[in-house]
């Protein structure tokens, strides 16, 4: 279950919400079964969130960092995740019913058993993506040839990503007295 402080500091906003994210060490944040749905969350670092079975349909997660998040069992129905970040998410047997991953990096995630019924994966990068039981054929964007996963397990490795720091990875930046 959400941990209610930090389901709290997340409902402060994007903001504040990162400024914390920033402060503190990084560590798995618990937002598992958490109700954020619609919520405007672009530009959210999420990065090793723990979101199992959140409900976030409709939510705006544009530009969000979601790197190694633990998104199993959540239902993304609707959900916009146009050019977010999700290297290494796990994403199993999740509801991504008309979710949109327009030019998101999905590098290594796993979407192994999801729903995936009118998701939208134009310009996505999906070097290593593992759709493992996933009907791929009623998500659009998809190139006709991939660089994904769509037979055995192919789970990611969980060294994958040893040595990345969200401070310094992409997006997020850090002042010169870290």
């Amino acid at each position: 279950m959400a941990d209610p402080s930090i389901l709290s500091r997340l409902r402060e906003g994007v903001a504040a919400w990162n400024a914390w994210r920033q402060s503190v060490e990084l560590a798995e944040v618990d937002l598992r079964g958490a109700d954020l749905r619609g919520l405007d969350l672009r530009g959210a670092d999420l990065w090793y969130a723990l979101l199992q079975g959140a409900r976030l349909e409709r939510a705006l997660l544009s530009e969000a960092v979601l790197d190694r998040a633990d998104l199993g069992r959540a239902d993304l129905s609707g959900a916009s995740f146009y050019r977010a970040r999700m290297r290494g998410a796990l994403l199993d047997a999740c509801i991504l019913r008309g979710t949109a991953f327009v030019e998101a990096d999905l590098t290594l995630a796993k979407l192994t058993g999801s729903d995936l019924t009118g998701a939208v994966f134009t310009g996505a990068v999906l070097e290593g993506t593992n759709f493992f039981g996933s009907d791929l054929g009623t998500a659009y964007g998809l190139p006709s040839e991939g660089p994904w996963i769509e037979s055995g397990d192919g789970a990611p490795h969980p060294s994958i990503h040893q040595g990345l720091d969200r401070r310094v990875a992409g997006r997020t930046t850090v002042s010169e007295a870290d």
